[in-house]
């Protein structure tokens, strides 16, 4: 409306007539009544979602996902997940899983199906909303799909990885959207990221060489801390592997423990006290 200044200038100059009063006077009371409308569908609202007030306040959790998208999803398919097994039967019935046009083997489009339009609309609105949210691992995931499949299936994927969380967090009792952080696909693999940055420094022409700045060392109560290379006054869990360390993992995952196997020749022997 910057631009339009003066021309609204220009349109109030003038002598408006009787009629046109008539006209302006009927348009301000219409929109009073819709301005009192509004404010009574909000209270019934209100009403009607104070029973489940716990719940939107988890969805509320989720990046993207504000109170009036929360009552959308809240309406729509309500709390009880008993009537989809698997994220997957919500994706389906909402129309934001990829499509099966296939014949004779050969697959030709994956455009998503029809389903439930609020919804969806609603979740395409939130995805957006999470792209542009600082340090989130939605909008990580939103730019990592958009180098690929572009910017309007990345919000797509987006508003499908929301519902899934929507149905997780109304599946199990007391859960909340837990946040990976932006840098998530970074320490997922940091070899990986590393290869892939130094490919683009060398492609401009620089020479890289990478050192490592600090190297994980066990804490005795299972933690990781990261120190310089040439500090030796701890020793490396042998529990936590490298690459969780790396991952800055409190435990190992990769590791199988096993039990220890008795020595040949000694039995093993059990505590009563």
């Amino acid at each position: 409306m910057q631009s339009k200044i003066p021309a609204l200038v220009l349109a109030l100059e003038g002598r408006p007539d009787e009629h046109f009063r008539w006209k302006l006077s009927e348009l301000l009371r219409k929109l009073d009544w819709l301005e009192e409308e509004r404010a009574r569908l909000d209270v019934r609202i209100d009403q009607l979602a104070a029973p489940y007030e716990e719940v939107l306040e988890r969805l509320d959790t989720i990046p993207g996902v504000d109170r009036t998208a929360a009552l959308v999803l809240l309406a729509e398919f309500g709390t009880d997940m008993s009537q989809f097994p698997t994220p997957g039967h919500l994706a389906s019935w909402a129309g934001l899983c990829p499509g099966n046009a296939e014949s004779a083997g050969k697959r030709f489009s994956g455009r998503t199906r029809k389903g439930d339009r609020y919804v969806r609309r609603t979740l395409v609105q939130s995805a957006w909303a999470a792209s542009r949210t600082n340090d989130c691992f939605l909008a990580a995931l939103f730019f990592r799909t958009a180098q690929r499949r572009g910017l309007k299936k990345a919000a797509v994927a987006v508003a499908h990885r929301i519902l899934i969380i929507a149905w997780h967090i109304l599946a199990e009792p007391g859960v909340e959207y837990d946040e990976r952080g932006g840098d998530h696909f970074d320490r997922k693999n940091p070899e990986r990221t590393a290869r892939r940055l130094t490919r683009r420094l060398e492609a401009i022409g620089y020479a890289v060489a990478l050192s490592p700045a600090l190297k994980p060392i066990g804490l005795p109560n299972g933690g990781v801390k990261f120190v310089p290379p040439n500090t030796d006054s701890c020793r490396v869990d042998p529990a936590i592997c490298k690459r969780c360390a790396q991952r800055k993992l409190s435990r190992c995952i990769c590791l199988v423990k096993r039990k220890p196997r008795t020595p040949a020749g000694n039995s093993p022997t059990l505590s009563t006290t």
